[in-house]
């Protein structure tokens, strides 16, 4: 069976996570998004289950696309961590597999030396990042927003 895996804090969720877990959802049996839950500040502004429905409003009929939650580890812990050992702990409590595909960025850089699925890696959708987008957002620039996020994402970040 073919798991897949997109992970990331979806600060805020947009067309190149969207991108990915469609390609994800085509190429798997299940497929698994953690979110990352990190901390609320000037860079991560959108609350966890902010960023769920976010993911939901994209996806509200998905019957195998589950979403969960990732802890993050403080600094100097994160460097060194085998990130690749929790993100498969999370998806084998979802799901009951460990994960067979990882779907991510062509900048990736998490290693996979203990679990090792395959890394699915894709150029920058549309050179889209969540740092763009946030800066746009702070910036009042709601219409190019509008452009690069999906609809039902706009509508949430519209109304906040």
């Amino acid at each position: 069976m073919k798991v897949g895996l997109v992970h990331g804090r979806f600060q805020p969720f947009h067309n190149g996570h969207k991108f990915l877990i469609d390609k994800m959802l085509e190429e798997c049996e299940l497929a698994v998004v953690l979110i990352s839950i990190g901390t609320e500040d000037e860079r991560n502004f959108y609350s966890l289950q902010t960023r769920e429905e976010m993911i939901r409003s994209v996806y509200p009929n998905e019957p195998k696309l589950l979403i969960g939650a990732n802890l993050d580890l403080p600094e100097p812990h994160a460097i060194d961590a085998p990130w690749d050992i929790l993100f498969s702990s999370c998806v084998l409590s979802l799901t009951g597999h460990l994960p067979t595909h990882v779907y991510v960025g062509d900048d990736y850089g998490v290693l996979w030396d203990n679990v090792r699925p395959e890394i699915r890696k894709f150029g920058r959708y549309d050179k889209i990042s969540a740092t763009q987008v946030r800066k746009l957002i702070l910036e009042g620039k709601l219409s190019v927003v509008k452009q690069i996020v999906p609809e039902g994402v706009f509508k949430i970040v519209d109304s906040r």
